[in-house]
């Protein structure tokens, strides 16, 4: 190691003695990072940020175990980061997301390229993530957690996975009817996984279906299209939810009222866990951080409250145990009724990120 000059001695010494008087270690000067190998904008992983048009969405608010949620968000998040970083569920809830889009990146070269079609299917948690002031944490945004995102664009799923850590898997999503504005027809949708039933050496992963999303009654015709402006959708959903919301489950996960993060809907962030298994060790990550990139609406068209009621039946594979890993309320047949649902047709972009925490 080389001699430090006196002025580097000076700065550093500076720097640690301010770093002690604040309470916390002295930040590195981190290294600029290298530049990425670039095989070209067919090469997989295009640039961020990205827009997303023409998405027409089904939402599903399904109750979860508080406890299950907790464990998923300390396993992802909390605990990886050795606390550094505080997030908390923000209800014993989970929302399952259905997506048939256009995907594009915005960056000035690979928007050139062109655009996709992707359909996927995640399961969304809504967590609080806290902030220290003066070694007291507060709650300061919210931010959602996906833990499992299902896609059927391989192009989605490897820039996912590696610019922003998506728990993205290849699956086949099918919807079983034509689901848009003003067609007839109400979203139902089938999700089929490479997984396994059993596990063992000699257990065989195959393509099983997951998930099947059915609407119970549609007697009444058309998708119900009663919100014209994202203003009157933001406040029917507002409604909807604290219609069901448990305020007293969600005050002891140590969550805000509701009301006071649902204005956020068109602008929250989602958080992910960001790592790469190393090559050398398995065991150990070669790189792993905290990341959050702002979801923001920019265009809505429609949508409207589903009122029919809806069957979403799992079927638990010890490769994808859903349900029980997010301790979703199912019966025994493992079917989940939803505590309410909606659909939209909206643009979104997803921004680049920013890391909260990097080991």
């Amino acid at each position: 190691m080389g001699k430090l000059s006196r002025r580097g001695f000076l700065g550093a010494a500076g720097a640690t003695l301010g770093a002690w008087l604040v309470g916390c270690s002295p930040a590195e000067t981190p290294e600029p990072p290298p530049e990425y190998v670039d095989a070209g904008p067919g090469a997989g992983v295009f640039r961020g940020p990205y827009e997303q048009r023409n998405a027409h969405i089904a939402a599903f608010l399904l109750a979860a175990d508080a406890a299950a949620l907790r464990e998923v968000c300390d396993a992802s998040l909390n605990e990886p980061s050795d606390h550094a970083v505080a997030y908390a569920p923000f209800g014993p809830y989970a929302l399952l997301v259905y997506a048939d889009m256009q995907i594009q990146s915005l960056d000035e070269r690979d928007r050139e390229m062109g655009w996709l079609h992707e359909t996927e299917v995640g399961l969304w948690i809504p967590l609080i993530a806290h902030k220290s002031i003066a070694g007291v944490r507060t709650p300061d945004h919210i931010a959602w957690l996906l833990p499992y995102l299902f896609v059927d664009n391989p192009y989605a799923i490897a820039a996912g996975r590696e610019v922003y850590g998506f728990a993205k898997m290849w699956a086949a999503v099918n919807c079983v009817t034509p689901f848009e504005p003003g067609v007839t027809a109400w979203p139902e949708f089938t999700v089929d996984v490479w997984g396994f039933e059993a596990s063992g050496p000699q257990a065989e992963g195959k393509l099983r279906r997951l998930l099947a999303a059915r609407a119970l009654d549609t007697t009444d015709g058309a998708l119900p299209g009663d919100w014209t402006t994202w203003d009157a959708a933001r406040s029917a959903l507002i409604r909807q939810l604290l219609d069901v919301w448990a305020e007293d489950k969600a005050a002891a996960l140590g969550a805000p009222p509701a009301a006071a993060w649902l204005t956020q809907l068109e602008a929250t962030p989602l958080v992910f866990l960001k790592q790469f298994r190393d090559a050398a060790d398995p065991a150990k990550a070669c790189y792993q951080a905290v990341i959050e990139a702002p979801l923001r609406v920019t265009a809505f068209r429609g949508g409207g409250a589903l009122q029919s009621g809806y069957a979403l039946t799992f079927t638990e594979l010890v490769s994808h145990p859903v349900v029980a890993r997010l301790g979703l309320h199912a019966d025994a047949d493992g079917i989940a009724r939803p505590l309410a649902s909606a659909w939209l047709d909206v643009d979104f972009t997803l921004g680049l990120g920013r890391e909260v925490w990097r080991a």
